[in-house]
């Protein structure tokens, strides 16, 4: 009977080295990594929740300052239709004065400067207000905002400004004289002048008090440009 011998390399076969499993961490150490982690999450979330506040805050802002524009465009509109009513009174108490002798407007410069500027403020602030009614209607039936570029926000305040300057000049020199013939005498002629001077007046008023807004329009504009 044969028997078959193996040999065995003891030192090809070598016996599984044994590795030690690391101990568990301290409870501490635990307790740190995981506050750590809620910390940042929390600082995410902290820091989502500050951007969406700023990002309405900033939205808010918006709204009041187109609210106050719409505002702004809407008293505009109706100090425009004062001037052009007032002036166009004015208009016509001057060129209604045509009584003969001294009592004729056209013998009088300082009378034809305030029939001119009256009829520049006129037909300027009649323009003014049909043309904003009219924009304001275009622009609010497409996308419901009234926001005013910043070209045509400097054309009213500059027009305004000359206009309302025309005004006040006029009134200023036909006043002296209004008031020099009504010290001599008063009948209609000099009550006629003495209203289209008031009446210049009040126009100049509500054309200043329209350039006012028209500037601040033309801040508001230039400000949502940036």
């Amino acid at each position: 009977m044969a028997m078959a011998v193996v040999a065995t390399n003891n030192k090809s076969s070598s016996p599984a080295a044994y590795v030690a499993k690391p101990p568990p961490p301290p409870p501490w150490l635990q307790t740190t990594k995981d506050t750590g982690r809620g910390a940042s999450t929390t600082g995410a979330r902290r820091t989502s929740s500050s951007g969406i506040a700023a990002a309405e805050l900033n939205q808010h802002h918006q709204r009041r300052q187109q609210a106050a524009v719409d505002g702004g465009t809407v008293v505009v509109v109706v100090l425009r239709a004062a001037a052009a009513v007032t002036a166009f009174v004015g208009v016509a108490l001057v060129a209604s004065c045509r009584h003969g002798d001294w009592m004729e407007f056209g013998r009088y410069p300082e009378y034809r400067y305030l029939l001119g500027a009256s009829v520049v403020a006129c037909v300027y602030s009649a323009a003014q207000a049909v043309r904003d009614i009219r924009r304001r209607i275009r622009v609010s039936y497409y996308d419901g905002s009234t926001a005013t570029s910043a070209g045509g926000g400097l054309v009213d305040f500059a027009g305004d400004q000359v206009v309302a300057y025309l005004l006040m000049t006029a009134s200023s020199a036909a006043l002296p004289i209004t008031l020099r013939m009504r010290s001599a005498v008063i009948n209609v002629f000099t009550d006629a002048m003495v209203a289209a001077i008031t009446l210049g007046f009040i126009a100049f008023a509500a054309l200043a008090l329209s350039a006012m807004i028209s500037g601040f329009r033309l801040s508001a504009a230039a400000a949502a440009s940036y």
